[in-house]
């Protein structure tokens, strides 16, 4: 598709616009600047947006060695040379680039005034660079001519020069740009300066941004079987102008906005086994449109073929799952439809256009089987539960691989780089290739699949194919320069929508390591783009290439212990829309559980949308669930008391209102308490504060556990700057507000059953680090137990203790002191407590360097180092704070900690099930994630250990039940779990709860 594009008009009129923009002012270039694809008409949406802006010299001056006192610097002309020396400086600065975005590329342009065989080099120094128009020969600042930029060629007399200067970081406020540039020959060379009329130096950026394009939909799932094949049992289309006819028997359907018609199919999915992994609705264009009709999914009210019409048309509902914009005849078309698959059943989709250049496909009713509607369906590959003692399994696992290079060349630029830019575009007219190169290191276990994933940011209706390549470097690559295809096309696209994920499956191709190369050359003319690689790494949109290698593995232990301990008892799956993720899981009095959830937006970088409280019963089902969507909160903690009533704890900045009134402006903690049905009953906010002679900070504070005790009262610990006031007048950190390397101080606060202070202590060391409570649990006594890590010189209420390290301390019913017992190491830290049933106090944590523990002395891995690795450590402290038992582990720690209903201490952690020591568990321990969870007998014994499927490790919590263990996670791949698939079912991220027995 020919149309004048930004570089095009430059060259054309460089000169003239060096002469508008004036000495050291910016001039941007602009189009009517979306990258362009297939036309459309009607569907005007923002994608990526790239413009130009020419900026000429704030200063340039050049000096001469023969003149060593002399400025050069009102000059119309810039000299370099070797014999004599002479140097040339050039710096472009500003306060902001006149339009948004993120310079991609950058070239130097400088007139030449005479002919020179070897040119000019460019050298760009690091560092700050003191210079002005007056800089002479012996003024001139230090720079090191080792850093190379850019070279040219030969330079003729009357051309302009221009030299690739992208690798420069180049903000778009307050940048300033300096040059150096010198001579690569014994030829000296003459160009325009900024006095020039004519002949200004110009740098041309080019700044592309993409704040208004759509959300990227989320990644495709993993594939681990293969596709099943649907034909239509219904298809029809409507006609406006028509209202009463019915189209059911037509070898083809139509839908257009002029006159208006829409087209319906339905699919009858039989005989799936396992959870959908990706469904596509795949379609034959009879004829052609510049803008493809969008899928929704209809209402479940029953629609015949044979006698539908538009008076009697099914409705559409909710938004559309897939768009298509420019579609060729004699193509295939598919839309991913995966959001309206969930399994077996009936399943019906409505097209409906999105402008007035209407579509036809073939129907089911075609003459020709081969262009009849299809609907594939991908799911979990077939699997039986295992049976056998150490539940072996395989696990399939994509391995992302980003490319080494990227980049595109032009024909229409033929001396132009385009590695930096963030699309890869291709087209017929003018000319332009794509072309991906990956460095391939295949691991040892079967290759299950191989695909290009490409994230395209305009469509099509006739997509390029895609070649094995030469290779070749992205920082060489233009026109004259290109990598040459191999061979036949490996895949031919057909219709590329807009803002949607491609996969070209190259499996066949990619079968050993090495180096691959790949060329995407035009199949039609129109142009179609995708995203980058330096799209995705300078942050303008989301969906760099990606080669995506899947694995099978080879079969493994995923347990090892005595059945049923260990074993599932049941599995869950919540979620909806939007992204979800648990923050916390806690027991109930009845069996059942409650849950906290946040969620989050679609976006490529989700912003929190809200939470949800959710209380289950005990066989995992939901009693009740309480969304609260306001702003400015983070729900961190809940805990469900004796009679029910649900405590909630987390942090907030504003005012927010949870129901019951604005919380106090700030930020700060807030404690809110549901009752058993859900109704809010009481919030408490508490906010933290520093006070100067002129200036109010508020300052951060977290929770970062909660309990409660047979009262019904909240239990909280977490971290705090400043000052802050639980009820009882002020109370300092001993730390004002955040700065440099340091680390808050800590609270523990205990509110009464009706949110009333009771009692609260400050847990504040001297040192950088601070005093960190991480944890809390109440005993039987109503006593509390608090672990953290302590700082220098904290007072736990016995006195000042002198060293610093992991701790365990323990207050009174009414916040008395009781004991604490620091482990002094170089570095130590509780992450969790909780209560063994005889009253002695569990333990996990992590050290680096010698701690001494009942006895023993214990050494970490790499004990001599201060930024050593640290190791895991799980032990028991009697009731009185005594030393009882300890084992050590090589890997960083525990992500979460509690005691099953059989007295058992159960942890989860990342992978490293070996070190538990009931033998092989787990695929390669290279390979993460691999969550595993380990119990382990109330005198440290070792009990099973099991590895899961891949699922977040940061998002896995645990909580006790009467026969075992709640175990909450984040569904964000697809999961295989006693031989069933979970997947999520927005493709994003759901919240599974499964039971382990005990």
């Amino acid at each position: 598709m020919r149309r004048m594009t930004v570089a095009g008009m430059l060259w054309g009129m460089g000169v003239a616009l060096a002469t508008l923009s004036g000495c050291g002012a910016p001039l941007p270039v602009e189009e009517d600047s979306h990258e362009t694809g297939a036309e459309t008409v009607g569907t005007e949406r923002a994608a990526l947006t790239t413009r130009t802006v020419v900026l000429t010299p704030t200063a340039d001056a050049h000096v001469e060695a023969a003149s060593p006192d002399t400025s050069f610097g009102a000059s119309t002309t810039l000299k370099v040379s070797r014999t004599p020396e002479a140097l040339t400086y050039l710096r472009f600065s500003g306060a902001e680039l006149p339009v948004p975005g993120t310079v991609t590329s950058a070239r130097l342009r400088l007139f030449a005034m005479n002919n020179a065989a070897q040119g000019v080099a460019v050298h760009d120094s690091p560092g700050v660079h003191i210079w002005d128009e007056s800089v002479t020969w012996n003024t001139r600042p230090s720079w090191s001519d080792s850093w190379l930029t850019s070279t040219s060629g030969p330079v003729s007399s009357g051309t302009w020069v221009e030299l690739d200067v992208s690798g420069m970081y180049i903000p778009h406020r307050y940048y300033s740009v300096d040059f150096l540039l010198s001579a690569k020959g014994t030829d000296s060379l003459t160009f325009g300066s900024s006095e020039s009329f004519e002949f200004k130096p110009q740098l041309i950026l080019t700044v592309e941004s993409a704040e208004d394009n759509p959300p990227l939909p989320p990644a495709p799932l993993t594939l681990s079987g293969a596709p099943v094949s649907f034909s239509a049992s219904a298809d029809t289309f409507v006609d406006a102008e028509s209202p009463g006819v019915a189209q059911g028997s037509a070898t083809t359907f139509k839908v257009d906005s002029a006159p208006m018609q829409e087209a319906y199919l339905r699919f009858p999915v039989q005989g799936l086994t396992e959870a959908v992994q990706r469904a596509v609705l795949r379609l034959y264009v009879n004829s052609g449109s510049d803008d493809g009709p969008s899928v929704y999914a209809l209402t479940g009210l029953p629609w015949s073929e044979s006698s539908v019409t538009w008076s009697s048309r099914p409705a559409r509902t909710g938004s559309a799952v897939e768009d298509a914009q420019g579609l060729a005849t004699g193509s295939w078309v598919d839309y991913d439809v995966t959001d309206l698959v969930r399994g077996n059943g009936d399943v019906s989709f409505g097209l409906y256009p999105t402008s007035s250049d209407g579509v036809t496909f073939y129907s089911r009713e075609s003459a020709d089987a081969s262009l009849r509607p299809r609907l594939l369906v991908w799911t979990g590959a077939a699997k039986s539960a295992p049976t056998d003692a150490c539940l072996t399994r395989t696990e399939y696992v994509a391995d992302p691989l980003s490319a080494l290079h990227d980049t595109y060349a032009a024909a229409d630029a033929p001396d132009s780089k385009f590695q930096h830019h963030a699309s890869l575009r291709v087209d017929a007219d003018p000319r332009a290739e794509a072309f991906l190169r990956f460095d391939v290191q295949l691991r040892p276990e079967r290759i299950h699949r191989v695909a290009l994933r490409l994230y395209a940011i305009d469509g099509t209706g006739n997509g390029p194919r895609l070649y094995r390549a030469t290779a070749f470097e992205g920082a060489t690559t233009d026109w004259n320069h290109r990598p040459t295809p191999l061979g036949e096309p490996l895949v031919d696209l057909g219709a590329v929508p807009r803002d949607a994920w491609v996969e070209l499956d190259v499996t066949n191709v990619v079968t050993a390591s090495g180096a691959y190369a790949f060329a995407l050359l035009p199949d039609s003319t129109n142009s179609v783009g995708f995203a980058s690689t330096d799209a995705e790494e300078r942050g303008i949109i989301g969906g760099a290439p990606r080669l995506v290698v899947t694995y099978e593995s080879a079969p493994f232990c995923s347990y090892r212990g005595t059945k049923p301990s260990g074993t599932t008892a049941w599995v869950r799956q919540s979620g909806d829309a939007q992204t979800e993720a648990p923050r916390h899981v806690a027991p109930a009095p009845d069996g059942g559980f409650a849950v906290v959830t946040r969620l989050l937006g679609t976006g490529p970088r989700p912003v929190e949308s809200g939470h949800t409280v959710t209380l289950h019963r005990a066989d995992g089902g939901v009693a009740w669930t309480r969304s609260f969507p306001q702003s400015g909160v983070q729900l961190e903690k809940v805990v469900v008391t004796a009679v029910g009533n649900v405590l909630v704890a987390g942090s907030y900045t504003g005012a927010p209102d949870l129901g019951k009134g604005p919380l106090p402006q700030g930020s700060g903690i807030v404690v809110m308490k549901l009752t058993p049905d859900g109704t809010v009953d009481w919030t408490r906010g508490f906010r933290a504060w520093f006070d100067t002679p002129g200036e109010h900070y508020d300052n951060p504070m977290d929770v970062l556990d909660l309990a409660t005790d047979a009262h019904g009262s909240a239990v909280l610990v977490g971290t705090f700057w400043g000052y802050t006031d639980f009820g009882n007048g002020p109370v300092y950190s001993g730390k004002p507000f955040p700065y440099d390397d340091t680390y808050p101080n800590s609270y523990v606060l205990k509110l009464q059953w009706d949110g009333a202070h009771l009692w609260s202590r400050v847990l504040a060391g001297t040192s950088l680090v601070g005093t960190r409570a991480n944890s809390v649990a109440v005993d039987a006594s109503e006593s509390v137990i608090v672990g953290g890590h302590a700082g220098d010189n904290t007072h736990f209420g016995g006195g000042t203790v002198a060293e610093r390290g992991g701790f365990v301390a323990r207050y009174g019913v009414g916040g008395d002191f009781g004991w604490a017992r620091v482990m002094s190491a170089r570095f130590s830290e509780v992450s969790s407590v909780g209560l063994l049933p005889d009253q002695r106090i569990a333990f996990t944590g992590n050290f680096n360097g010698y701690l001494s523990f009942a006895g023993q002395t214990w050494v970490s891995r790499e004990p001599e180092e201060y930024d050593g690795a640290r190791d895991a450590l799980v032990g028991v402290l009697t009731a009185a704070g005594g030393d009882v038992g300890l084992r050590q582990f090589a890997h960083y720690g525990f992500t979460d900690m509690v005691v099953d209903g059989a007295g058992n201490i159960v942890t989860a952690q990342y992978g490293e099930g070996n070190l538990v020591g009931l033998g092989e568990v787990g695929w390669r321990q290279d390979v993460l994630p691999q969550p595993t969870l380990a119990a382990f007998g109330p005198a440290l014994e070792s009990r099973w250990v099991r590895v899961l499927g891949p699922m977040s490790m940061d998002d896995l919590h645990l909580a006790s039940a009467p026969e075992g263990i709640v175990v909450v996670g984040s569904l964000a791949e697809a999961l295989e779990l006693d031989g069933t698939w979970y997947t999520p079912r927005s493709r994003r991220s759901d919240v599974l709860l499964f039971k382990l027995r005990k």
